[in-house]
């Protein structure tokens, strides 16, 4: 779950750059096909980016001459049982929650969108499909689908109307708005996911008004379509409609004289800002230990050595057969010609129930650390199946089987040690 929240912290901020860079630079600009490819090289950018991660390896020296924990057990920290709300499962649901409302949202608004469609005449015209309805509804185009009301327009008007939605029908701006919705469903609880959104749509938008007015004959005329069409805000949530964004910042980009190529270079703004988030956010470092007398492998292939896992006696063919992922810590003891390899693993950190002389005990690691361990005759780890099959549920952690000499009490042996 820490995962999750890192990866959307992340995608977050990715989208954050492309946003302010936008607003800041690009909004203004008639570069509107090429503002249309940048905004969505910023969703794809968001969602991507913060899977790729680099590897730095840095070299540390370790010096094991001096470390001898031959003697001691090796525990993990013994934490608290209380209850304990776990706020990673609890962001985990929220965010769940959210999810699925929105998805809920979307299924609802396609379900609009089907029976506004369902059982209408079509009219098929140089690939497009022309569906005339009756119902008050705001002009729409959905693929090559293009809804309007001809009765509410005159014809110059539905030529407007026409020329504007084959705009969003031919280029695909449906692609765009789907995208842009589930992006927003993903991070629901952004506000600039919705904001980033609301652009996409507005600059699409600036596109299909462009390309009309290279085709109609009189540029003033469509602007009062413009104006026209907001008496009619009804509108289906997934689809390109003919007023969806502000009718007065459309009309000014309409009236905008072209932008100076030479302003081109605003895009590349965003690449040192992404340079930056991988170098300081996507660098993993690794340290990699490097021995100042000897190295490990030379260390684990003296003649003679000992290995102890999680503080009990093993043998070569026991270690070499550890995952390497599961290993916790390893520390090596030269002495002489003679080795000593204690090695924890991530098992230890889970809580073992322990048995001492055949009966189970409430004892724990810390009990057994301060034990004498002269009163120890034995030590059994049962882990795995092997644990499970002779304790049941109870052995999925492991068990500790502990023979003291002469059957002593080792744990209050333990209690009158810590006095």
């Amino acid at each position: 779950m820490e995962n999750l929240i890192l990866y959307l912290v992340k995608s977050s901020g990715i989208l954050g750059m492309f946003f302010l860079a936008y607003n800041l630079l690009l909004r203004k600009e008639t570069f509107f096909n090429s503002n249309r490819w940048f905004l969505q090289a910023g969703l794809f950018t968001a969602v991507g980016l913060p899977f790729l991660i680099f590897t730095k390896i840095i070299l540390v020296e370790n010096d094991l001459t001096n470390l001898d924990l031959s003697n001691s057990i090796m525990t993990a920290p013994i934490q608290n049982e209380g209850f304990e709300i776990n706020w990673y499962l609890v962001s985990g649901i929220l965010y769940l929650v959210g999810i699925l409302f929105f998805l809920a949202k979307f299924a609802f608004d396609f379900r609009s969108l089907y029976k506004v469609l369902k059982g209408k005449a079509v009219q098929h015209q140089a690939g497009f499909k022309f569906i005339d309805l009756s119902e008050n509804i705001a002009p729409f185009s959905y693929f090559n689908t293009i809804v309007y009301n001809s009765s509410l327009y005159s014809k110059s008007e539905l030529e407007n109307i026409l020329e504007h939605e084959k705009t969003h029908s031919t280029q695909n701006h449906t692609v765009d708005v789907l995208i842009s919705r589930f992006f927003c469903i993903a991070f629901w609880f952004n506000p600039l996911a919705w904001l980033y959104s609301k652009a996409i749509a507005q600059n699409l938008e600036y596109i299909a008004d462009s390309e009309a007015t290279k085709i109609v004959t009189d540029k003033k005329a469509y602007q009062f379509t413009l104006l026209k069409i907001t008496t009619q805000d009804n509108c289906v949530g997934i689809t390109n409609h003919f007023y969806q964004s502000l009718i007065k910042k459309r009309i000014f980009m309409l009236n905008k004289n072209q932008s100076n190529k030479r302003n081109s270079w605003k895009y590349a703004v965003v690449v040192p800002a992404l340079v930056a988030f991988i170098l300081f956010f996507q660098v993993k470092v690794v340290a990699q230990k490097t021995e100042s007398k000897q190295t490990v492998n030379e260390l684990t292939k003296a003649t003679e050595k000992e290995i102890f896992i999680n503080s009990l006696k093993a043998s070569q063919a026991e270690m070499d057969h550890l995952d390497p992922t599961e290993i916790k810590s390893m520390d090596i003891t030269k002495k002489s010609d003679k080795a000593t390899i204690h090695v924890v693993t991530n098992e230890i950190s889970k809580k073992p129930i322990i048995y001492i002389n055949g009966e189970k005990t409430n004892a724990t690691m810390d009990d057994l650390d301060q034990a004498d361990q002269n009163l120890i005759e034995s030590m059994n780890v049962v882990k795995g199946k092997s644990a499970s099959d002779k304790y049941g549920k109870e052995g999925t952690n492991g068990v500790i089987e502990i023979i003291t000499k002469g059957n002593v009490d080792l744990l209050k042996s333990t209690k009158k040690k810590s006095k």
